[in-house]
């Protein structure tokens, strides 16, 4: 027996549904290990919404090749993450939701954990847990991100100090009738804005669990974060138009930090230059 099943949840959250979004693009070579670690969770009331963005090599043959009825197989083929994952945002039936991305995995008890943190914490509308890197050639871990945050998350959000956010870890519980989506023309940093659109809607919780195993030294959309400076200055734009608006104090302390996160990419590649002129960039008006 599952161990849902040998340990039945309290009435006040039954056994609902939640779906699992997953965008791929080119991901043969680990999308079997994404799809098999949702199989095998603790928790089975599960959707697993797998959107292809476009792949040219063996994915699709891949993603085909599991037939779980709970598997829902769709196309996105304008190329980005976020057009992808506004698709299955829109197909979704369950009652809560997640990200995964199809080069990581989830550990087996990854919904069940954060569900149980919903029935402890009714009020909650985000449950998160800590992310464990581990390397795609050895398997070994590298290391583990905790978030230690409780309360509205907003303020954590633009302070950007790792409390609440390390990567795509929360499962959102969703608000009746609101459309969720994600910011198409942003590349980079876009899951930031996402949960900072929607995080006013209720209050975060978090585990010190592992809910999420990311894969470190391979080829992906992060393996250079250069490019990730043009997401950067589009974060902060998003967040200059959010309403209500955040303080000037606020908007001011993001920028720091975001040219920090700037300086810091540079100057590991040797762009002394460039990192000097970051540095020293004023905030965009």
């Amino acid at each position: 027996m599952a161990p849902h099943n040998v340990y039945p949840p309290p009435l006040s959250i039954g056994r609902p549904l939640v779906s699992i979004i997953v965008p791929c693009y080119n991901a043969a070579a680990y999308l079997a290990d994404c799809i098999r670690s949702v199989l095998e969770q603790s928790w089975d009331n599960w959707e697993l919404l797998l959107i292809d963005n476009g792949s040219t090599d063996e994915s699709t043959a891949i993603a085909a090749s599991f037939t779980d009825p709970r598997i829902i197989r769709m196309d996105e083929h304008r190329k980005g993450v976020s057009f992808a994952r506004n698709l299955g945002l829109t197909q979704m039936k369950g009652a809560f939701f997640c990200f995964l991305d199809a080069d990581d995995k989830l550990p087996p008890d990854a919904l069940r954990l954060r569900l149980e943190l919903f029935r402890r914490y009714p009020e909650a509308r985000f449950a998160d847990g800590a992310m464990q890197a581990f390397d795609a050639v050895t398997g070994k871990v590298k290391w583990t991100r905790s978030p230690w945050y409780r309360g509205m998350p907003f303020d954590a959000l633009m302070r950007m100090d790792g409390s609440c956010f390390a990567g795509n870890t929360w499962m959102v519980r969703r608000v009746p009738g609101h459309c969720y989506s994600m910011p198409e023309h942003m590349h980079h940093s876009e899951d930031h804005a996402f949960y900072l659109g929607i995080s006013r809607q209720g209050a975060y919780v978090s585990t010190a669990r592992v809910v999420l195993h990311y894969r470190t030294g391979h080829a992906s959309a992060n393996s250079d974060p250069l490019r990730g400076h043009p997401g950067y200055l589009e974060l902060y734009r998003w967040m200059r138009e959010l309403r209500p608006a955040p303080s000037d104090k606020q908007l001011e302390h993001a920028w720091r930090r975001l040219r920090r996160f700037m300086v810091r990419d540079l100057l590991k590649r040797g762009h002394f230059l460039g990192a000097f002129r970051v540095r020293h960039r004023p905030r965009p008006t």
